[in-house]
């Protein structure tokens, strides 16, 4: 069975550890530190067929950055033609929606008729690019797909205009993207783990709906 799975989480509940359970991976990095895990756990390390960062820097223009990880997306779907790959990761899409804002910021960036910044239309760039990237690039590949995602406490406005609290948990991506990114994979799951003692955590994974989480498992 080929699975389709949105993994999302607070930092340290598993997120990126689960996507290299999975076979053959090409994982792609959009947050720094995650390949320690490659040198602390050694059988994660063995299925990972190849990994590479994609991260702003002073060294490389936002615009090679996505060049980069277009190539790096056609060599996944390469692999999986040859046999190399069967899992293609995406690690995440949180840190992937704040560096194309930069990048949307610096070449794409849309004023009003006033010569103003207009941020509304540039968030609809953003939400447009996330959804065509997803699709095309990430879930339209024929092996395993894993993205992962940060959460963030959902907040809607009063009727005196402050943000509050609504109880649910969401996919952490900027812009509206996050109320679409759900119905597009197969399954949606987040992580959670309880201190056990002596140092010892239990880790979960909520694949149904429940506790303000809107999970969903197609897969049985």
């Amino acid at each position: 069975m080929v699975l389709k799975t949105l993994v999302s989480g607070y930092a340290g509940s598993g997120k990126s550890y689960f996507a290299l359970t999975h076979p053959k991976v090409a994982w792609l990095l959009t947050e720094p530190g995650s390949e320690v895990l490659l040198d602390t756990h050694p059988a994660l390390a063995k299925n990972v067929a190849w990994v590479e960062s994609f991260l702003p820097s002073p060294e490389e223009d936002i615009k090679a950055v996505f060049e980069r990880m277009d190539k790096a997306v056609l060599k996944a779907f390469q692999g999986f033609k040859d046999g190399s790959v069967e899992t293609l990761v995406l690690d995440n899409v949180t840190m992937l929606s704040e560096n194309r804002w930069i990048y949307i910021s610096q070449y794409e960036k849309v004023l009003s008729r006033n010569g103003e910044v207009d941020t509304r239309g540039m968030y609809g760039t953003l939400g447009r690019w996330l959804y065509l990237f997803t699709l095309k690039s990430i879930l339209s590949f024929k092996g395993n797909v894993v993205m992962t995602c940060h959460e963030m406490d959902e907040e809607e406005q009063n009727e005196k205009g402050v943000s509050t609290k609504t109880g649910n948990v969401i996919p952490n991506i900027l812009g509206g993207f996050r109320e679409k990114v759900e119905g597009m994979f197969s399954a949606s799951m987040y992580l959670d783990k309880k201190n056990i003692g002596q140092g010892a955590y239990k880790y979960m994974a909520r694949c149904q709906k429940g506790s303000g989480r809107n999970a969903k498992n197609r897969y049985g």
